[in-house]
């Protein structure tokens, strides 16, 4: 079962890459570094423990984006480059 609120550091970094291709990053960042201190995964998985939510295996995930695209946060930085329509 999905887990749609499970702050994933993979959807963290996308928006970043984002960030970047419009031109609100100017360069690359430590995607994951700054992912994990957004995200709170711990204070995530406490809250769930807590009222007994299950957590997904992997802090990571991987999506298949309109753009067809899959989109799995192993190079961030490759990914914000990659786009022929940007800032």
């Amino acid at each position: 079962m999905a887990q749609w609120n499970f702050p994933y550091l993979s959807d963290g970094m996308w928006f970043l890459t984002q960030h970047k291709r419009w031109g609100l990053l100017k360069g690359d960042v430590d995607y994951l570094g700054v992912a994990k201190k957004i995200n709170q995964i711990a204070l995530y998985k406490e809250a769930a423990g807590i009222v007994k939510v299950a957590v997904p295996k992997s802090d990571m995930r991987s999506s298949k984006l309109v753009d067809g695209i899959v989109w799995d946060g192993k190079d961030p930085a490759k990914y914000a480059a990659s786009f022929k329509i940007k800032a």
